[in-house]
């Protein structure tokens, strides 16, 4: 609110009641004793007043050269307009309405430092105080650089039951300069709803809230501003921290609101959809999206919806004939195959789960590279699986580039530049990982026995490239658990003990229970068996490990080979024919790897119990022909007659 409006005020009180709309001291003025005829103290229905001749003809003066000046200034004749204000308040200097008059012409003048020495003497005079007053205080405190003054002065504006927007707008600005945040979060509060929701003034008023944790508040505008000017991206907004603060219930009153002010119908489908989910209501979700789809015309992203929360629900049937009819979908079709090959490699049918796997890569390579290149990895086409690696590394490091050389363009954002460059290195950090895992599966295979020196050789050469590739994810993103597993133990296979024992340190660091990770490196601490305290250190490994899956199979095979190198043979015995018996019930574990049958060989042979040795032995060859040391100790047990 201007100081004009008052200044009318004052006008009309001059006509109507020159002598009572004086602040020259206070309304009521007293006659001379001297001069009065009237009794002291006399009280009537109402306190007359009494102002003698030389006050009056000031009053005169000050009321003409008032109205004088409110004339000159409504003609822009503001000099001459300051002039006769001056005229009027030093005719009247104790009229706090005058004086604030005169400092508001002053300052519009430019003369900040003589309005605010006025206005530091106006503030005191006696009068109507208003809002208008004090924010021109705190005007010009701020431009005086006394920004606490400035700010006690704009909050006692804002404070007041006046409506001035004007004084609440300039105390924003001063509180953004402050760095005063809660008071200016309340500020906007007040300020917003009158002026419209604008859209700079709302975002940093939503950006304060965000920083302050205070969703409740954020959720409370937006719907304020949505339902002041329509606007359907206050809707949306609303609905997504409904979401984030768990007030599902209330996201379903949102997609009410969207079908009402007809808005985008999947935008209202996916709120619908997703509320119903997280409150449980997956049936009701699911037939709202049938019912949607059976309007018509068939959405292809509605059947989308459909098929995911089918998926979900498991209803196979339905879901893989869902997906097959989107199998085709420019949009979808991607991801349609790919959950066709998950459903076909849940079934067992490897044949088809690659197939579909291949038709969505060849539709999104970038999006499924990796899916591609592990599917191909398991079904033992490694070479397949580089050269799909080797596509999603190139393709990065091209939009590496792109990025990097967009930053010589003008007017470019830095910042989000930078988050695309981190983005890109995580994603080949990734790449680099999965290519390092690949190639330890197909050293793996070739490592499997029987096996040949050729084949170690080879899995030798692609175990110094898997240590590259994990280098480099290292370098572009960091240290994961996975990483560090796989790291460590193709250090173990490629002999650099002491490397990997750092590298697994670090990932027990990181998770100090992963019990795979601590019986890797136990077994292997004590089947080395470089010297007694290092072995002692891998069998407390494996009894971690164990303590943490008491059952597990392998586990139980490390205590069992621990306990042997400790001569305990009787308790090594005990524990690796309870594994056998176990071990029967899963898949390759007697049939293809020598392990279980080694141990059992070797515990046996140094109890004396040759008989059964030389049948473990036997079984041993029968998996691995060229087995050095099966061979051996059968000869030896065959020679001394102690097999029998």
């Amino acid at each position: 609110m201007s100081l004009r409006p008052l200044k009318l005020a004052i006008c009309i009180c001059f006509v109507f009641g020159l002598a009572a709309c004086s602040s020259s001291k206070g309304n009521v003025q007293t006659v001379d004793p001297v001069v009065s005829t009237a009794p002291s103290g006399m009280v009537l229905g109402h306190r007359q007043a009494f102002i003698d001749s030389a006050t009056l003809v000031r009053l005169e003066i000050a009321h003409g050269s008032f109205l004088r000046a409110l004339a000159l200034e409504s003609q822009s004749e503001y000099q001459l307009a300051e002039q006769f204000m001056r005229h009027a308040y030093e005719s009247d200097p104790s009229s706090r309405f005058l004086a604030f008059s005169l400092v508001e012409l002053m300052e519009m003048r430019g003369a900040s430092a003589e309005a605010l020495k006025l206005a530091e003497t106006a503030k005191k005079l006696k009068g109507v105080e208003t809002s208008s007053q004090w924010a021109l205080l705190g005007r010009l405190y701020s431009e005086s650089s006394n920004l606490d003054s400035a700010l006690v002065y704009y909050k006692k504006a804002v404070d007041s039951n006046e409506q001035n927007l004007r004084a609440v707008y300039e105390y924003a600005l001063l509180l953004e300069i402050a760095h005063d945040y809660d008071e200016l979060m309340k500020v906007y509060a007040t300020l917003l709803p009158q002026i419209g929701f604008p859209q700079s003034m709302m975002d940093r008023e939503l950006s304060l809230l965000n920083v302050a944790g205070k969703d409740s508040l954020m959720a409370e505008l937006l719907l304020s501003a949505y339902e002041s000017n329509g606007d359907a991206k206050y809707l949306t907004e609303h609905s997504r921290l409904l979401f984030k603060m768990k007030k599902y219930e209330d996201v379903l009153l949102d997609v009410e609101r969207m079908k009402t002010d007809s808005l985008n119908d999947s935008l209202a489908m996916t709120f619908m959809m997703s509320a119903f989910v997280e409150l449980g209501r997956n049936t009701e979700a699911l037939d709202s999206l049938r019912a949607r789809y059976s309007r018509g015309p068939k959405d292809s992203y509605v059947l989308m919806k459909i098929a995911l929360l089918e998926t979900k629900l498991n209803d196979r049937d339905k879901a893989k004939s869902d997906w097959n009819k989107l199998k085709e979908d420019p949009e979808f079709g991607a991801d349609a195959n790919a959950m066709l090959s998950s459903y076909y490699w849940e079934d067992g049918d490897s044949s088809n789960s690659l197939k579909y796997m291949e038709k969505a890569y060849s539709l999104a390579p970038s999006r499924y590279g990796e899916n591609m290149a592990t599917r191909y990895a398991s079904e033992g086409h490694y070479k397949k699986a580089y050269a799909v690696l080797d596509f999603l590394l190139k393709d990065r490091a091209e939009l590496d580039s792109l990025a990097e050389a967009s930053k010589l363009r003008e007017n470019v954002d830095l910042d989000k530049v930078s988050k695309v460059k981190r983005s890109i290195a995580f994603q080949m950090a990734e790449f680099h990982y999965i290519y390092g895992y690949v190639q330890l599966v197909n050293a793996e295979a070739w490592e499997r026995v029987p096996t040949t020196k050729a084949k170690l050789d080879s899995a030798f050469a692609i175990r110094r490239k898997a240590e590259s590739h994990f280098g480099s994810s290292i370098k572009l993103g960091g240290e994961t658990l996975n990483l560090l597993f796989s790291m460590g133990a193709n250090l173990l296979a490629l002999g650099k003990v002491d490397s990997s024992i750092v590298v697994f340190k670090k990932l027990f660091a990181q998770d100090p229970k992963d019990a795979m990770a601590l019986n890797h490196l136990g077994y292997f601490l004590v089947d080395l068996n470089r010297n007694s305290k290092e072995m002692e250190w891998g069998a407390s490994l494996i009894d971690s490990a164990l303590k943490l899956d008491s059952d597990n199979v392998a586990y139980l095979d490390s205590k069992g080979w621990a306990l042997y190198r400790k001569g305990q043979f009787e308790e090594a015995l005990k524990i690796m024919e309870d594994v056998e018996k176990r071990a029967v019930e899963v898949e390759g574990m007697l049939n293809q790897d020598t392990s279980i049958y080694s141990h059992l060989a070797a515990i046996c042979d140094a109890l004396s119990l040759n008989s059964r040795a030389m049948n473990y032995y036997k079984k041993v060859l029968a998996i691995d022909p060229q087995n050095v040391l099966a061979k051996e100790r059968t000869k030896a047990l065959e020679a001394s007659g102690k097999a029998n």
